[in-house]
């Protein structure tokens, strides 16, 4: 069953007290053989059956209408939720409260007066009519980012009978999610990144080529290297012809986030900007897609499994940047954090290929020798720094990088 009731002393008081008479009501009509206490009896009979039956259908009688939803916003976006519940009794639920729990991410604003009444529950007028569907419908507003469910769904209104209150709670596992995307926080500078290594980007100005994607010939150049020249068409058309293949370039980025930061003591705790740091991803995973760059990103979130922090794929695309997005929601504000310098040596064994890499967050000081060797396999490396007008983009060179923290 999808609702159970909560019993309460009183309920079962008033059904103990009718039983009592009517046992009572009983001995005196055999005693003085009452027609009239008889009746009473049959009275009293009637009424505990149909409390009964009426108890057996409260928890069958509603449905709440529960399909996986997945509503994705950015703060500050307005969506209209709704609540479908079914009355499949013969009885009616009048007067009722209808209450559920929303979380920080999400805010009933035509309810919920103040922010610090979101951890209450929220609590609406509710009378369901016997065999009619009822909506309960109200407009939310996207507060911060995160994740919302609704939870702690519980229905309150008077026993038919004895009027006595009674509360239904849902015990299913509501599968609507709200999933609050990060601002996009705008990072100066980032045009003037670019890192140009060998790779699978297509760039007409690219100084490489793939060997293994040919577009055609052309005339033969007296500075064209010797290999090039394409023998078959350079038969056919009784003049030398040059291979011409597509220019390529690796422009990869690589965001690597640390949520920590360091105390005087060497205690690692949560980075106060840590929203913000969240916000300047996702605006750096928003140029990348525009400009058709791959990206992928490294959090240094604890989380269970082979790997032990939060990592995105390598990927590129529209779909890629709302998983990113999405992962980014999902970054609880309390996580577990683990110690950067060990995340770092898990990415410099992947590393490969050059890459353009950007670092977001503190740098510890443990982090720098192994950010310089990145350095010397021409890996470009670039550090995102807050100021009084916003973020922007730093190289990390050789005298800077001592500085970072």
């Amino acid at each position: 069953m999808s609702w159970r009731k909560e019993v309460g002393t009183d309920d079962s008081r008033s059904f103990d007290y009718i039983l009592l008479a009517l046992v009572v009501f009983f001995i005196i009509g055999v005693i003085f053989k009452s027609a009239i206490v008889f009746i009473a009896v049959g009275i009293f009979a009637a009424y505990l059956i149909a409390y009964k039956i009426y108890d057996k259908s409260l928890e069958k009688s509603l449905h709440l209408k529960n399909e996986r939803n997945t509503i994705k916003l950015f703060p500050g976006e307005e969506t209209t939720f709704r609540f479908e519940i079914q009355n499949r009794s013969i009885f009616a639920h009048i007067n009722g409260e209808f209450s559920f729990n929303l979380g920080a991410a999400m805010k009933a604003y035509t309810i919920v007066k103040s922010e610090k009444d979101y951890w209450k529950d929220i609590k609406l007028p509710l009378s369901v009519i016997q065999k009619k569907k009822t909506l309960v419908e109200f407009p939310v507003i996207a507060e911060q980012r995160g994740v919302a469910r609704i939870r702690n769904i519980s229905f309150y209104f008077p026993h038919l009978l004895n009027f006595n209150m009674v509360r239904l709670r849902y015990t299913n596992f509501h599968r609507t999610e709200f999933i609050v995307y990060p601002k996009l926080l705008p990072v100066h500078g980032i045009h003037a990144v670019f890192h140009m290594m060998p790779g699978e980007s297509r760039l007409n100005y690219s100084p490489f080529e793939d060997a293994q994607s040919p577009l055609g010939t052309r005339d033969y150049s007296y500075s064209d290297p010797f290999h090039k020249i394409n023998w078959k068409a350079s038969v056919k058309t009784q003049k030398l012809q040059t291979n011409i293949y597509e220019k390529v370039v690796d422009r990869s980025f690589i965001f690597i986030i640390n949520l920590g930061t360091q105390n005087n003591k060497n205690m690692v705790s949560f980075n106060q900007n840590l929203e913000n740091l969240l916000s300047y991803t996702a605006y750096l995973s928003e140029y990348a897609t525009k400009m058709r760059i791959p990206f992928e990103i490294f959090i240094n979130a604890r989380k269970p499994g082979k790997e032990k922090y939060i990592h995105l794929h390598e990927g590129e695309g529209k779909n890629h940047y709302m998983h990113a997005l999405e992962m980014l929601a999902r970054v609880h504000k309390q996580s577990p954090i683990l110690p950067f310098n060990k995340m770092l040596y898990q990415i410099g064994k992947q590393l490969i290929q050059p890459k353009t890499i950007i670092f977001i967050g503190d740098i510890p000081n443990g982090a720098l020798e192994m950010i310089h060797s990145w350095k010397q396999v021409q890996n470009s490396v670039y550090h995102i720094m807050e100021g009084d007008n916003g973020a922007f983009v730093r190289p990390m060179k050789r005298g800077t990088i001592k500085n970072a923290t």
